[in-house]
């Protein structure tokens, strides 16, 4: 491992387990190996117990198995989601480590502390005491309580039997299913703490930062874009609370209405805690932002000065060169350029694009719930309302 190429999803038990075991040798694409598996381990014996049962499909319940969308949001969609993210995000966020180093963020005064820093880190990622505390918080509510299933009270669905005991599905779902996304989710977290300590830590380092860079962050730009990688959070999130919210509008009657501020509550939160993280480095840049206004203000001053005092002096046509004919227009415009840039710099290191992608991937799981909330005919009624 070099400073250079740290990884936050290459290490700790589970990486050295799969290392161990030899799949990480293969070619083969690995993530779609791994989240065939997982589904198929939460899911198929789920399937063969609620078909045995005779739970399976619609007719012998108000709420079978195939008709629980909350479950099939969190095993069938976010589970191999959040799996099939993890190499990509860390193809990005280790590019994203990279770059401070490379683009001259951590100068040589600083390069042994910064080293230090990812050495700390990855002792800390490879450590067994996180997962392991992961996998006990995964299956810890299956020790501690009854198998509870759905939120929906006095329905009769899949998970129990006429007198109400649990079935053999609803152990398979509370002991293994839920467990598995749980654990995954946790994981996925784990690699988000990281990433916040090492933010953090690179905050108080101290970075070499360019005000007026063309990015508009003074050059930490790319952490934005980063940042980004972590919407597969907000996604899965959506999606399992969307699956939930189906479920209460088709089984228990509420309405979107209803439902409206937990829907927006979670997309704003959702997007503000994964995007705060960058809020660690908004002092730096402030305090660089302020430092540079007031030298370049003093430099401009003295510009302005210099312009003044050539053009004002009283020279004689013959002696004065022609206005357009002077190189200094043209640098006392290039000035004021740079320096609009540096006003206009911003004191967090993202854009309104990476705040829309994050809301997006937030908001985005949540549209299908239009669809179990009004009919196609209330819908297209509505459409043509709103055109006519």
């Amino acid at each position: 491992m070099t400073t250079d190429d740290f990884s936050l999803m290459r290490g700790g038990p589970v990486y050295r387990l799969l290392c161990w075991l030899g799949m990480l040798r293969s070619r083969r694409r690995l993530a779609p190996l791994i989240a065939c598996t997982l589904v198929g381990i939460a899911g198929l014996p789920l399937l063969v117990a609620s078909a045995w049962h005779g739970t399976l499909l619609p007719g012998s319940v108000d709420m079978p198995l195939a008709g629980d969308a909350a479950l099939q949001a969190r095993l069938l969609l976010a589970l191999p989601l959040l799996t099939l993210a993890a190499g990509p995000a860390d193809r990005l966020l280790r590019a994203a480590i990279r770059q401070f180093s490379r683009a001259g963020l951590v100068s040589h005064r600083h390069r042994g502390e910064f080293d230090a820093i990812l050495k700390r880190l990855h002792v800390l990622r490879d450590s067994h005491i996180p997962e392991l505390t992961c996998l006990l918080a995964a299956f810890a509510p299956a020790l501690l309580s009854p198998p509870v299933l759905t939120g929906i009270a006095h329905l009769d669905g899949w998970y129990a039997e006429q007198d109400g005991a649990p079935t053999a599905a609803a152990y398979w779902a509370w002991w293994v299913s839920i467990p598995v996304f749980r654990a995954v989710c946790l994981m996925w977290m784990w690699r988000f703490a990281l990433w916040v300590v090492l933010l953090c830590r690179l905050a108080c380092m101290g970075l070499d930062l360019r005000p007026p860079h063309p990015d508009g962050a003074g050059g930490l730009g790319f952490l934005g874009y980063a940042q980004q990688r972590f919407s597969a959070l907000a996604l899965a999130g959506g999606i399992v609370l969307s699956g939930s919210c189906i479920n209460h509008v088709v089984h228990a009657g509420q309405t979107i209405h209803d439902l409206r501020h937990l829907l927006a509550a979670y997309v704003l939160g959702a997007s503000a805690i994964l995007l705060a993280p960058l809020l660690v480095l908004s002092p730096s840049l402030l305090r660089a932002k302020r430092h540079a206004l007031s030298k370049y203000g003093a430099l401009g001053h003295r510009a302005i000065r210099s312009f003044d005092a050539y053009w004002k002096k009283g020279q004689t046509r013959d002696q004065a060169p022609a206005l357009l004919d002077s190189p200094q227009p043209s640098a006392l415009a290039d000035f004021g350029s740079v320096y609009t840039s540096l006003a206009r710099m911003s004191v967090v290191p993202m854009n309104r694009w990476n705040v829309l992608w994050m809301l997006q991937a937030a908001a985005l799981p949540l549209l299908p719930l239009v669809f179990f909330a009004f009919s196609v005919d209330d819908l297209v009624r509505r459409l043509v309302s709103i055109l006519v």
